[in-house]
């Protein structure tokens, strides 16, 4: 996520009311969608999978120190965001990588510019604007990981169409990117930043709920709801992403 996870507005997104014909998320409850972001972390008897998914995100980890986890609590977000709107443990599994390698492109942005505390120049956020561009390249690339190429470079696309890199809009956006554009903008906002503190996940559900229809896909943003309204939530994510990130850390020293 770059540094300001809610853009501004450009329009207002349809009424509530309008919208609610075609948002359907199943009814189940944080339990069902915990355990499912946890089984679906569990180690593959593909070992050598693993260990290059562990890899890669450690060298993301590596660009810029004070972020490190950012990866994978997006990829537990993600993946309960998936369970709610009803995805099997196939797609689950495919979706945990691609949101744990979303940001995978900033190994090749410089990382004077990832560090730096103040403000950035034109050219230094055009710069990190880049990374989706490169984190595609990279994923495609890798044919074991060709499938999670569509979030890294589309997950700052805006479902009205004025996102980068490419303009794409709505459901031309692939739905594992609109995912990943919510489970990362709501980190980056509860999240402590050298450039800003950190709000509480209902003041950013709000904010979400603001650029509904105009930054985010109002499906999915619908499917948060229940999840940041659970009692437990904002523990449940942070003890999951704890565990994965540990697993990975013994599996990257291995």
């Amino acid at each position: 996520m770059d540094r300001h996870a809610i853009e501004p507005r450009t329009e207002q997104p349809a009424p509530i009311a309008a919208r609610s014909a075609w948002m359907t998320v199943e009814p189940r409850d944080l339990a069902h969608h915990v355990s499912m972001a946890a089984a679906v972390a569990a180690p593959e008897a593909n070992s050598g999978f693993d260990h290059l998914v562990d890899e890669l995100v450690a060298q993301v980890d590596a660009t810029d120190p004070r972020q490190a986890g950012h990866s994978h609590r997006v990829s537990v977000l993600a993946t309960m965001l998936g369970s709610s709107l009803g995805m099997d443990q196939r797609e689950l599994r495919e979706l945990r990588v691609a949101a744990l390698l979303h940001d995978v492109g900033k190994i090749l942005v410089p990382t004077e510019i990832l560090r730096k505390d103040g403000p950035l120049s034109v050219v230094e956020a055009a710069a990190v604007r880049r990374h989706g561009v490169y984190g595609g390249s990279i994923l495609r690339r890798i044919p074991a990981l060709a499938f999670a190429a569509p979030a890294a470079r589309w997950h700052h696309e805006r479902w009205d169409g004025i996102g980068y890199p490419d303009g794409l809009a709505g459901n031309a956006i692939p739905l594992f990117a609109r995912i990943v554009a919510v489970a990362d903008a709501l980190d980056a906002m509860t999240s402590v930043r050298p450039y800003r503190e950190a709000i509480s996940m209902q003041e950013a559900f709000m904010e979400l709920e603001e650029q509904s229809g105009a930054q985010f896909d109002p499906l999915v943003v619908s499917a948060l709801g229940p999840l940041v309204g659970a009692p437990g939530f904002e523990a449940e994510v942070a003890e999951v992403a704890g565990t994965v990130r540990a697993r990975f850390s013994l599996s990257t020293a291995a």
